[in-house]
């Protein structure tokens, strides 16, 4: 039954078996891109033992309902929604009491050095079996294009830098535990520039970059969700494997600015600048310096022209669901998946 409400959820994936007892599944943030669509699926496919965190904090420039949002939809639908916060550990205790399965979307938070292995820790004191985490592109064996790329931007970029160390902690983890792990590693989400930039689109039509025309590795937050809820129900042929998920092809930012210009019904307008004035353009956003240091470095790499080589692509999101990755199009189409209060345009 979870099979076929599954192909529902996400059409085609009825040939796939699941595993009989996945237990509990707790999702770190039900409020993330990712986060929120893994939840939905889950329960959207029959899978009614779901716990979601969710941060209640100040989010800046965000309305003050998105949470309260977030929380009536989860639970409307069937999901155990708490407040979960990453630098207190007695919240790890309570979100993962009963827990067979973690799928963790980790921000990247001051201290995350000693966050992480403490989540871990508990993780293997509660006897977590099973452990998804969601990472940037990481290298493999299977395809060594994007090892290489995956390399580069681990050392060029402190974001990339931190999730590799966190994915290096997990994958040690089956040595001392029961913990197996999946590791879903994507490129560029397509959501992270409408996100970084909402306000200036929605209020003055602008979209601002720094790729220097280049194409970018472009991936659906839908489909790096799918491929998450898949190895979260069918857990036995992903353990202890990393995917590297991405998109169809390299999509140039001034292809994203006609696709938005029609989706809105006026004119977007391209203001392209060099490194350093994308760099000083984020920061009188008010963003916190690291925030502002990660875009920039993602930017800069985008300017390289790395995603426009073939070999940058993976076949690992067909072989998880047996589909093709969503264009930049179609996922703007897709609305039914976006959050609450957090659609685009």
């Amino acid at each position: 039954m979870r099979g076929k409400l599954l192909a529902d959820v996400i059409p085609g994936l009825g040939k796939f078996t699941f595993d009989a007892d996945v237990g509990k599944v707790f999702v770190t943030s039900g409020t993330g891109v990712v986060g929120y669509r893994v939840a939905a699926s889950l329960l959207a496919a029959g899978h009614k033992d779901v716990r979601v965190g969710v941060w209640k904090g100040d989010r800046q420039g965000v309305d003050e309902n998105f949470v309260p949002k977030i929380i009536e939809e989860l639970e409307g639908r069937g999901a155990e929604v708490m407040e979960f916060d990453w630098s207190s550990e007695a919240d790890y205790l309570v979100a993962l009491d009963g827990v067979k399965t973690v799928f963790c979307t980790l921000p990247h938070i001051e201290g995350w050095a000693d966050v992480f292995p403490a989540f871990l820790k508990t993780c293997k004191d509660k006897k977590i079996e099973h452990f998804v985490k969601l990472s940037f592109l990481r290298p493999t064996h299977d395809f060594k294009g994007v090892a290489e790329i995956a390399k580069m931007y681990r050392d060029n970029v402190p974001f990339v830098s931190f999730h590799g160390t966190c994915d290096d902690i997990l994958q040690q983890a089956k040595s001392n535990s029961r913990i197996s792990y999946t590791i879903i590693c994507t490129s560029h989400l397509m959501a992270t520039p409408l996100l970084a930039q909402g306000a200036l689109l929605r209020d003055e039509q602008k979209y601002v970059s720094g790729s220097y025309g280049m194409g970018v590795n472009y991936v659906s937050p839908n489909d790096v969700a799918d491929a998450c809820v898949v190895v979260l129900l069918n857990q036995k042929p992903h353990r202890n494997k990393v995917y590297n998920i991405t998109g169809p092809g390299p999509t140039k930012d001034s292809e994203i600015v006609e696709i938005l210009s029609r989706k809105y019904g006026k004119k977007i307008q391209h203001i392209e600048l060099g490194f350093h004035d994308f760099a000083k353009d984020i920061k009188k956003r008010g963003l916190p310096k690291w925030q502002v240091r990660d875009t920039a470095s993602m930017e800069r790499m985008k300017a390289h022209g790395m995603d426009e080589v073939k070999s940058s692509y993976t076949e690992d999101y067909h072989k998880i669901t047996g589909h093709q990755p969503e264009t930049f199009e179609q996922y703007l189409d897709h609305k039914s998946c976006m959050r609450p209060g957090l659609t685009f345009p």
